[in-house]
């Protein structure tokens, strides 16, 4: 009996997550199911006669199998432009997939193209999400034809793997011929399980397609970056390059905080590098998380040379300062069209943390002043590259406390800041387990400890007079040889 009324309340948690899905998503599935409704009977030689409700089941289980797949991608949940991007090259690709049937008698004219932008921009899951939606719809429109989902499904699979980490644009083209080559040789099986054309004119096509797809892709790839903020490894590599305007003039206003920034780039794609997320983000995301110092560059101590104009502050004055420069750099962001995952760790490279040596000072002043009323704007880190960004800002700007940077010293200070963060409790919405923090703080200790290496030193006079003895060597081999 228990376990009946146990999988009865499986059962109606999972409607209820359906309910709720549908619910949050019905304009996305109303706008899924008109595409497909009308690319259906566009093809009107087809012949195809379904009923609502089983057309109707059909978008259910295209819309259910994407969601499935992209609610594990975790920038999805954070911004509606992945969203509507996802779904609006979809959309494209239907038709333009739909078009070719229409004109030349066979789907998958440029299947290369949106699995390909989505894989690109938005990473393996929802590259093979995409690859799902194309052989399922075209189940939907093509009369339950296996031939065709099967089609779908070994060129987008073929793509995703091929494209899942394009970090040039050569790279596309590169992959776009070995698709081409699949395309090809599924268009010149028989006739009897893949494609029913076998002419060379069709393989021709089917090889030529890809090709030419990619080169769409390559062009148009910059314009979906800058229209969406959602920004490829290419596009990431191209704003890491260090004369963007806005690093340019992090450099000249506050160039303290610039070389904490590229220390900091360096110790991040490392530790990213190590639990195997994106190197790329975090290098660049380091880059730029501090872009709002620029605007009071002199209330920062990695600026100051005499004066600390904190001195003489009031506490929650200094406090507001603090908060301005994130307030600062996430609009910055937004004018230079920066990525938002970029936007993010601008956003949440501090979490919602004490600033501890104000709330401090505060509390001498009035012993009643509140935590909450010095804590940065948050919200905390979202995924594991700002969650890392944030160890590594706050173990950059400690480290260079130690006055003999010893490995011991190093790793101690590593390990205490990783704790107290932990404690903290900001890394809990991040994503990062706890294996993750062990290899990140093994990865840390590695970088500083060959980055503040102690050098052996000579001393002067013995090194003056091993070059006189040098020299006058030199000048007896002269006379010598005359």
């Amino acid at each position: 009996m228990k376990g009946k009324i146990k999988m009865f309340n499986e059962m109606r948690k999972s409607l209820e997550n359906l309910l709720r899905l549908f619910s949050n998503k019905w304009y996305i599935f109303i706008s899924q199911a008109f595409v497909l409704f009308f690319m259906k009977y566009s093809l009107y030689f087809l012949n195809i006669e379904r009923s609502i409700v089983e057309y109707l089941m059909l978008v259910s289980l295209v819309f259910i199998t994407c969601e499935l797949g992209i609610s594990k991608v975790r920038f999805f949940k954070l911004h509606r432009s992945y969203v509507f991007t996802f779904y609006s090259i979809l959309t494209v690709g239907m038709i333009l997939n739909s078009l070719s049937y229409s004109y030349f008698g066979y789907p998958g004219i440029s299947i290369f193209l949106p699995v390909s932008l989505i894989t690109i921009l938005m990473g393996t899951t929802a590259g093979i999400s995409s690859t799902y939606y194309f052989s399922l719809s075209s189940a939907i429109i093509l009369n339950y034809s296996l031939k065709y989902s099967l089609f779908f499904l070994f060129v987008g699979s073929l793509t995703v793997f091929l494209t899942r980490r394009i970090n040039k644009r050569i790279d596309i083209a590169r992959a776009a011929i070995f698709v081409s080559l699949l395309q090809a040789v599924l268009f010149a099986i028989n006739e009897n399980f893949f494609i029913p054309i076998s002419t060379y004119t069709n393989i021709v096509r089917g090889f030529l397609n890809p090709i030419l797809s990619s080169i769409i892709t390559i062009g148009i790839l910059p314009y979906i970056e800058y229209g969406s903020r959602i920004y490829s490894s290419i596009g990431m590599l191209e704003l890491g390059n260090l004369s963007h305007p806005l690093l340019k003039q992090l450099s000249i206003k506050a160039p303290g905080t610039y070389y904490h920034s590229v220390i900091l780039a360096n110790l991040a794609e490392a530790a990213a590098e190590k639990i195997e997320v994106n190197p790329i983000l975090a290098r660049v995301g380091s880059y730029f998380h501090d872009i709002g110092k620029m605007k009071k560059p002199e209330f920062f101590i990695e600026n100051q040379q005499l004066e600390n104009p904190h001195s003489s502050l009031h506490p929650s004055l200094s406090h507001i300062v603090l908060n301005f420069h994130v307030k600062a750099g996430s609009e910055l962001a937004r004018k230079y069209r920066l990525p938002l995952l970029i936007e993010d760790i601008i956003k949440q490279h501090h979490g919602v943390r004490i600033q501890k040596f104000f709330y401090h000072k505060a509390k001498e002043v009035n012993p009643e002043v509140k935590e909450e009323d010095f804590r940065y704007p948050g919200p905390k880190p979202q995924f594991k590259e700002a969650g890392i960004i944030m160890l590594a800002d706050s173990i950059e700007a400690a480290i260079r406390s130690i006055k003999d940077p010893t490995p011991s010293k190093i790793e101690e200070m590593v390990t205490e800041i990783v704790n107290d963060i932990y404690n903290e409790r900001e890394l809990d919405e991040s994503g990062l387990t706890l294996k993750d923090l062990e290899l990140i703080i093994e990865e840390f200790v590695r970088v500083l400890v060959s980055t503040y290496h102690q050098r052996i030193e000579y001393p002067r006079e013995e090194t003056k007079n091993n070059l006189v003895t040098l020299k006058e060597s030199i000048e007896d081999e002269s006379e010598h040889n005359k």
